[in-house]
């Protein structure tokens, strides 16, 4: 028996009844496709040559600007959401790359510095990311370069107050401490029981 119309899918490329936007006009869409264009070859690029994300190495970069600098600080100035910065900066601290170690005067906060081994990590791939920049832009004036710049900043001040504020409160992240070995199991396959599980 042949479906009836009501149940019947709309042909493959059949206008939309209602309104429409047009992606290629929709700024918001067209500047996340971009961002993430570029997100994606970064971070292709910086982990094939330094084994590091493109979200690390935007951390490393804020990072680097200071000899010191506290957690929550990081995710306002990078405008990266609490979990990804801290993630982040754990592997970053799995990796030898910075330490991070509690404010002796809020143990809320976290203070975060490159290693020695961060540090030359950092300088070496700075002239790498500026040259990265440059054929980035190649093709564009340095007048219009200055105009694209002063628009993204008119445009970002009109959704700031979307941020988090200065205080706003991340994750504690510790010093790494080795892992928690399990119990091996009884031989019957069944789990050890807590000693004072036994006594009781």
């Amino acid at each position: 028996m042949p479906r009836s119309s009501k149940t019947r899918p709309p042909a493959a490329g059949a206008a939309a009844a209602g309104p429409v936007l047009d992606l290629n006009d929709h700024i918001a869409t067209r500047v996340a496709i971009f961002a993430n264009r570029l997100s994606r070859a970064a971070s292709r690029f910086y982990r094939k040559t330094y084994g590091i994300g493109v979200v690390e190495w935007r951390l490393m970069m804020y990072i680097g600007r200071t000899r010191e600098t506290r957690a929550n600080r990081i995710c306002k100035e990078t405008d990266l959401d609490k979990g990804a910065v801290s993630r982040s900066l754990a592997a970053l601290q799995r990796m030898g790359i910075v330490s991070i170690r509690e404010d002796g005067a809020d143990n809320r906060r976290n203070n975060v510095a490159f290693t020695a081994k961060g540090r030359a990590l950092h300088d070496e791939i700075v002239p790498t990311a500026l040259e990265r920049q440059t054929n980035l832009v190649a093709d564009l004036k340095p007048e219009e370069i200055r105009v694209f710049l002063g628009l993204i900043e008119r445009m970002q001040a009109r959704v700031a107050g979307g941020e988090p504020g200065a205080d706003a409160p991340v994750p504690t992240l510790r010093p790494m401490s080795p892992p928690r070995l399990k119990r091996p199991a009884r031989r019957d396959g069944l789990p050890r029981r807590r000693a004072s599980a036994r006594r009781g």
